[in-house]
């Protein structure tokens, strides 16, 4: 007898174990999708541990992303202010005549600001 022989036929499944493997699949991605809903809930402010349909969950979490869009824009808009300033006192800054420190050094007013960027609390 040949190798072939000796192995066991091969059985097909069911059809009642193919809606068995199918139903678990199905029931698997539905709670993969609720959880998902559940994660975006608890990451929306305003929907936090509140019971809320999957609807209401997309509105509030489509109105959440659009204002911290809006709040992330006005944050770079400080921030490009902020660095035009810096580099606009800079400037100013590069023609203040040097004064002693109490070192014995002198400094420049633009490299006492740049010195000093390390120790600020932030």
């Amino acid at each position: 007898p040949s190798q072939a022989d000796k192995r066991a036929p091969l059985s097909f499944p069911s059809q009642a174990d193919k809606r068995a493997h199918h139903n678990a699949l199905e029931r698997k991605r539905r709670d993969h999708i609720k959880d998902s809903f559940h994660s975006l809930r608890d990451s929306v402010p305003s929907l936090q541990g509140e019971k809320a349909s999957r609807a209401q969950i997309l509105d509030k979490a489509t109105e959440y992303i659009q204002y911290m869009r809006r709040k992330n824009h006005t944050h770079q808009q400080d921030i490009d202010d902020l660095k035009r300033q810096n580099a606009l006192l800079e400037q100013q800054g590069e023609g203040v005549p040097q004064a002693p420190s109490a070192g014995g050094r002198t400094l420049s007013w633009s490299s006492k600001v740049r010195g000093s960027r390390g120790s600020r609390a932030r």
